[in-house]
């Protein structure tokens, strides 16, 4: 077995010299002087065992074993080129992945596919894998290193773990959702969250760690009630399909009402603090260039 060869500097004279057929020219366009171009190449003839050039006083020409390495060498430098490129836009950021988590509801606000359509068109290589999550597996999975960033749900800025940071994106108010014949549905009425204690809710589990879930919990107590959950459902979209089933009333975040389902009422709150915020979270320190602009760029969009 013939030794590999060890220095694609070689390789490179190699070409060129196969190419120039002449050792002045090959020299002069590799910016080196004659007599160590012809060492390297009886240096690289002696790794691989083979003469490529036949020397005469007058021609070089390239022998037998010569033009069969031809074609493998500039394959070779081509494969090297495009490695050394590779490696170049993966240090800069442009290629990659980025792991993004998310919460059900943050798809439906107009911020976050926006900023993810910004993503995309500034870093289309970057491959984007997208996990919805619950705030707590959200969190959890960002310390374990198994999300770069994550779309949390807050109404204030989240107590966070000294290795991670927050970037407020977007507020949006809470609405009521109702069944259309519910007694407090009628149109463009602003309802008080006290007018729904003797309602039963649709919520979302308490296990799941969802910000939603705690505000309505402390906006019901400072109304003076405890909500009587009747149906519980990770799903905002779920939630509000089990109101228009006739389970119970729900608070939900006001951007869901885009979705299109029939046989519910929403209604605005009176309560100012009735709110819910959005917040994209990242680890503090040593981001990588991928995560740096997709914070710049949530920095950048409109707060609406």
């Amino acid at each position: 077995m013939q030794p590999p060869m060890k220095d694609l500097r070689r390789i490179r004279y190699f070409v060129v010299l196969s190419e120039e057929l002449h050792f002045g020219r090959a020299a002069q366009r590799l910016g080196m002087a004659q007599p160590p171009l012809s060492q390297q190449i009886r240096v690289l003839e002696d790794e691989l065992g083979a003469r490529l050039f036949a020397r005469t006083n007058r021609r070089v020409e390239l022998t037998i074993a010569g033009k069969a390495l031809l074609p493998e060498a500039r394959a070779l430098l081509t494969q090297a080129e495009r490695a050394a490129t590779v490696a170049l836009r993966a240090q800069r950021g442009e290629l990659g992945e980025l792991r993004i988590g998310f919460t059900a509801s943050a798809m439906f606000s107009g911020v976050i596919p926006q900023l993810i359509n910004a993503y995309r068109r500034h870093l289309p290589e970057i491959r984007l894998q997208l996990q919805e999550l619950a705030t707590q597996q959200q969190l959890t999975a960002l310390l374990e290193r198994r999300l770069e960033v994550a779309f949390v749900r807050s109404p204030d800025r989240p107590a966070l773990p000294s290795t991670l940071q927050a970037i407020h994106l977007f507020e949006d108010s809470l609405v009521a959702v109702l069944p259309p014949q519910h007694k407090l549905s009628a149109p463009g009425r602003a309802l008080s969250i006290s007018a729904l204690a003797d309602e039963v809710f649709v919520m979302y589990p308490s296990e799941v760690g969802t910000g939603v879930y705690d505000q309505i919990m402390a906006l019901c107590r400072q109304a003076g009630f405890t909500p009587r959950v009747a149906q519980e459902a990770q799903a905002t979209p779920t939630i509000i399909a089990l109101v228009a089933a006739g389970l119970g009333v729900a608070l939900v975040p006001a951007s869901m009402q885009s979705i299109n389902v029939g046989g519910v009422i929403y209604r605005p709150l009176r309560e100012k603090t009735a709110r819910s915020a959005m917040w994209l979270v990242l680890h503090k320190g040593g981001l990588s260039a991928q995560e740096e602009l997709f914070a710049t760029l949530a920095r950048r969009e409109p707060a609406t």
